[in-house]
């Protein structure tokens, strides 16, 4: 009976442990499933705060460059108004100009009388082949007007450079459209490089200013160089008489503290500044060059055809299309077949106002020079 009782009693202790052993074990589930969904919940709440993070960077990404964008967009509208300033202060400086050179003309007409130099004086602290771009303005005095200016003389040069080009400007040529004799005009110049210096440094005309509400150094470099352009297209003969490299006149001055001026801020040295400034200028030149080759082409053309225009197919892209061939030139025969030589004239039918492909690589040389130079 003991024994029987011994049993039982450990059969229930065995129950006891057992049942024990199971609430342990779900209270080991328990907690572990707990943990489980405190950690999912944690987890959770982390790709929560990662998505709203990410959020507020893009959105503060987006703020950004919507904050650029009307940046870049007043630059450009300040830039275009520049620009339209600029023409408009052309066209009335041509029309002003027009007008005196036919008013000076009339009453050289009806004088036919050489009047005395202007008076005006040669700055002695110059080279004398550059005093003529620098006179000081001449005393007001009593008496009859001067009768001729270096002005006229200028713009009467630069209208037969216009209509005829370069090679018609000569010193019995602007005599004769003045209404002077040629050895009058000696008394107020003493070459035709002297002509040529006053007539390049007039038509340049000065840069209308850009500065840093234009944009940064980029955007108002471009605004410049979209002023020079229209300028370089209707005298493009300038690029010949640039080959007088120290006619430093007061125009050409302006340009180049413009040009220079424009990268003021940047950590490039004066040096680098004064050489990005000129290869941009240099550029803009061997445009105009191409221009003035093209020009004194057409008209060398019409000559010997008894005054007739070219036609399309005297262009030189024309006669490229026609002389290559795959076997010789297979490179410019691709670029044939992908419509490259379809644009007419030297700069490839792009607007006058236009930056071309030579001008964007020297700008992004620049970013990459300044670039460096903040690094």
């Amino acid at each position: 009976m003991a024994q029987q009782d011994e049993a039982a009693a450990s059969e229930d202790e065995r129950r006891e442990a057992e049942a024990a052993r199971r609430e342990a074990e779900a209270l080991r589930r328990d907690r572990e499933k707990a943990d489980a969904a405190a950690a999912k919940e944690a987890a959770r709440l982390d790709r929560e705060r990662e998505k709203a993070e990410r959020q507020r960077t893009r959105d503060a990404e987006n703020a950004q460059r919507e904050r650029e964008k009307a940046a870049r967009d007043a630059a450009k509208e300040a830039g275009r108004a520049h620009r339209e300033a600029a023409k408009a202060q052309r066209s009335a400086a041509l029309a002003e100009q027009r007008a005196n050179r036919e008013a000076e003309r009339a009453l050289a007409q009806a004088r036919r009388a050489e009047g005395p130099d202007d008076g005006a004086e040669l700055r002695a602290d110059l080279p004398p082949d550059l005093a003529v771009l620098w006179r000081r303005p001449a005393a007001p005095r009593r008496g009859p007007r001067p009768g001729l200016t270096v002005e006229q003389i200028a713009d009467a040069a630069i209208q037969l450079a216009d209509d005829e080009g370069l090679d018609a400007v000569s010193m019995a040529r602007l005599a004769e459209s003045l209404g002077f004799t040629t050895m009058s005009l000696y008394r107020y110049v003493a070459s035709k490089d002297d002509v040529l210096m006053l007539m390049s440094d007039r038509a340049a005309g000065v840069p209308v200013p850009s500065g840093p509400e234009v944009g940064d150094w980029r955007a108002r470099l471009e605004v410049l160089l979209e002023q020079m352009r229209p300028i370089l297209a209707s005298h493009p003969w300038m690029s010949r008489t640039t080959n007088l490299l120290f006619a430093v006149g007061p125009n050409r001055l302006a340009w180049m503290e413009a040009l220079v001026d424009a990268l003021d801020g940047t950590p490039l040295t004066e040096t680098q500044k004064l050489q990005a400034a000129g290869a941009l200028s240099s550029h803009q030149l061997e445009w105009a060059r191409l221009v003035e080759a093209d020009q004194s082409r057409r008209r060398a053309l019409a000559r010997t055809r008894g005054g007739s225009e070219p036609t399309g197919e005297d262009d030189p892209n024309a006669v490229i299309v026609r002389l290559v061939t795959p076997d010789e030139h297979p490179a410019l025969m691709r670029a044939v077949a992908a419509g490259v030589f379809d644009a007419t004239g030297p700069g490839g039918g792009q607007e006058a106002e236009a930056l071309d492909f030579g001008t964007t690589l020297i700008l992004d040389g620049i970013a990459r020079l300044v670039e460096g130079a903040e690094g």
